[in-house]
């Protein structure tokens, strides 16, 4: 029994052109129509959904920012969220940044993304990305769902491991990308993760893990993954997922729709 399709979005959902394969959007539509709820579960921040729109008639849940927000997608606003205060966001950065000098930050707030001079973000060059030294940052964007660390020096992996243990007890650490030129970490409030929101959500509809189906293809899917009674790697995902879950192919093969169609049909 399938009573609920969980999904992200990059790399999962999507295919390489950043849209979402007809067949995937024809089975997500059956799913819904046979009762299925559908929740994204993304690391993307809620500005950045236009992507859904070939499904946003089906009004699905969105757990955005790797779960520090969920969000209506058909009211366009957040029910609830879990974010850093300036003064957490301060303590976290100067704590990594002393062990690790070389980094550079951005903050997330959801409608509003800002990164400190000379990031080698691929979104440092998007229309309404704030350009701010560090303290001015944090004073500027609040409430803060994400922290984002960047690094030329280490991989995404690697900076991870880093990072880890410089926040312990005082964020949850993750990963969401595979990047040639730098590394990228993410930060979330400790115990805000995918897998919690989604647990959450789940218990308030009513459907237990086991009746829950999800995909990914990145370390912050991982618990997702491990949540879901039922969960899928894409084919070309992190080898930390590819090891323990088996695979539903590739994204832009519309995968996961072929996936859901073979469940529903039992």
């Amino acid at each position: 029994m399938i009573r609920l399709v969980a999904t992200d979005l990059d790399g999962t959902l999507l295919g390489s052109d950043g849209t979402i394969p007809p067949g995937n959007v024809a089975a997500i539509t059956e799913a819904h129509a046979a009762g299925v709820d559908i929740v994204i579960a993304t690391g993307r921040p809620v500005r950045w959904l236009h992507c859904l729109e070939p499904i946003a008639r089906l009004r699905p849940y969105v757990i955005a920012s790797n779960g520090a927000v969920l969000y209506d997608l058909g009211e366009e606003r957040v029910l609830r969220h879990h974010a850093f205060g300036p003064d957490a966001v301060a303590d976290l950065t100067a704590a990594i940044r002393a062990e690790l000098p070389g980094v550079l930050f951005g903050l997330e707030r959801g409608d509003l993304f800002g990164l400190e001079h000379g990031s080698p973000s691929d979104h440092a060059h998007f229309p309404g990305v704030l350009h701010l030294d560090l303290p001015e940052l944090i004073a500027t964007v609040q409430p803060v769902v994400k922290v984002l660390v960047y690094s030329r020096e280490a991989s995404c992996d690697a900076l991870a491991a880093a990072v880890a243990p410089l926040v312990e007890g005082r964020a949850t650490v993750t990963t969401s990308l595979v990047h040639d030129e730098f590394g990228m970490v993410e930060l979330s409030l400790p115990g805000v993760t995918k897998a919690a929101t989604l647990a959450d959500l789940a218990d308030s509809l009513g459907v237990p893990a086991a009746d829950a189906v999800a995909f990914g293809d990145m370390p912050n899917d991982l618990a997702m993954l491990a949540w879901a009674g039922r969960g899928f790697v894409m084919a070309d995902g992190h080898p930390a997922l590819l090891e323990r879950f088996p695979s539903a192919g590739q994204a832009g093969d519309a995968g996961v729709g072929r996936t859901i169609r073979a469940l529903l049909r039992g």
